[in-house]
C-alpha cells in the first residue's frame, strides 16, 4: 500500500509538473492569472459533473457534500483559492521553475512543521534533516534571484503563499479524513470555483477565446482533476509529508518540461538545489539514518 500510495504521488508530481507550461500559454493568448485559475477549476468541476451524472455517481456527491462540506470548504480553500490564485499569478512574474522550487520548499518545510505542531511532538531526525536539505535546495534557487527586480521579487513571495497554501490542503485533508477520490475532488472543486470567482470579478471578468481552451482543458484534466485525484489518493495510504517530500519529484518534471518546450534553461545551482531535494526524500522515505546507525553500531561490535 505504501508503494501504490508512493507511485500516486509520483503521477501527481508528473501531472502538476504540466501546470507552468500551459499557464504560460494561456498568458500569451492574453488571460489573466485569476482567468487561468478560475476557468481551469470550471472545466475541471463541468467535467467531473457529467461524470458523476453518467455513472450515477451524483447522489453520492450530494451525500458527500452534506456530511462533509465544512471541512471540505476549509480544505478547499487552501488547496484551490490560495495554491491556484497565488501560484497562478507567479507565473506571470517568475520562471516556472523557480516558482516550482519556491512553492514546494516552502509546501514542504511547512507540512512537516503543522504536522508536528497538530501531533504535539518535536521534529524528528529524518524530518529535521529532510527539512535542511530542502531548505538548502530552495537557498540555492534564491540564490539565482538576488538580482530580480521588485517585480520578480513579488513572484518569488506569490510562490512560497501558494506553497504555505498547499501545506496546510495536504496536512488538513489527511488529518480531517476527507477520503479519496472523484467524488472528494469534484466536491473540493465546487467550493475551490466559488472561492476563485471572486478575485476574476474583482478584476473583471473575461471570457476565454477558443485559442485557450485546448490549455485550458489540459490544465483541468492534468494537474486539476489527475493531480488531485493522485493527491487525495494517496493521502489515504501514506503520510502527509510522504506525500510532500514525493512530490517534490515535480521539480524535475517541470525543469524538463520547461527546458524542452519554453526553452528555459536550468543552472548548476539550481541542478544543485533539486538534488538536495531529492537526497532529502531518499533519507526520509528509507530511513537512511536509522541503517547508519545501525551500521555504525554492528562495526563497533565487531571491533570490540
Amino acid at each position: 500500500m505504501k508503494i501504490y500510495g508512493g507511485l500516486l504521488a509520483v503521477l501527481a508530481a508528473l501531472f502538476n509538473g504540466t501546470v507552468g507550461l500551459f499557464s504560460v500559454n494561456l498568458f500569451q493568448l492574453g488571460l489573466s492569472s485569476e482567468a487561468v485559475a478560475f476557468y481551469k477549476c470550471l472545466i475541471a468541476l463541468m467535467t467531473l459533473g457529467v461524470w458523476a451524472v453518467l455513472t450515477g455517481q451524483l447522489g453520492v456527491l450530494g451525500r458527500y457534500l452534506r456530511e462533509f462540506w465544512p471541512r471540505i470548504a476549509v480544505c478547499a480553500f487552501f488547496g484551490f483559492f490560495v495554491l491556484y490564485y497565488f501560484e497562478t499569478a507567479a507565473y506571470q512574474h517568475i520562471n516556472v521553475a523557480v516558482v516550482v522550487f519556491c512553492l514546494f520548499g516552502a509546501s514542504t518545510i511547512a507540512t512537516f512543521l503543522l504536522n508536528a505542531a497538530l501531533a504535539r511532538r518535536w521534529i524528528n531526525k529524518h524530518e529535521l534533516v529532510a527539512m535542511l536539505l530542502s531548505l538548502g535546495g530552495l537557498y540555492l534557487v534564491f540564490v539565482e534571484t538576488q538580482q530580480l527586480s521588485g517585480q520578480e521579487s513579488s513572484g518569488l513571495l506569490l510562490a512560497v503563499v501558494a506553497g504555505l497554501g498547499y501545506a496546510c490542503f495536504l496536512v488538513l485533508t489527511k488529518k480531517l479524513g476527507l477520503g479519496g477520490g472523484l467524488i472528494p475532488v469534484a466536491a473540493l472543486l465546487l467550493f475551490g470555483v466559488i472561492y476563485l470567482s471572486i478575485p476574476l470579478a474583482l478584476s473583471g471578468w473575461s471570457v476565454p477565446s477558443s485559442d485557450s481552451l485546448f490549455a485550458l482543458l489540459m490544465l483541468a484534466i492534468l494537474p486539476t482533476i489527475g493531480g488531485f485525484w493522485c493527491t487525495t489518493k494517496s493521502l489515504t495510504l501514506i503520510e502527509s509529508q510522504s506525500v510532500q517530500l514525493i512530490e517534490l519529484t515535480e521539480p524535475i518534471f517541470a525543469l524538463i518540461i520547461g527546458f524542452v518546450f519554453l526553452g528555459q534553461l536550468v543552472s548548476g545551482p539550481q541542478m544543485l538545489g533539486g538534488g538536495l531535494i531529492m537526497a532529502a526524500i531518499v533519507i526520509h522515505e528509507f530511513a537512511i539514518l536509522d541503517r547508519l546507525d545501525r551500521l555504525w553500531a554492528r562495526s563497533k561490535r565487531g571491533y570490540s
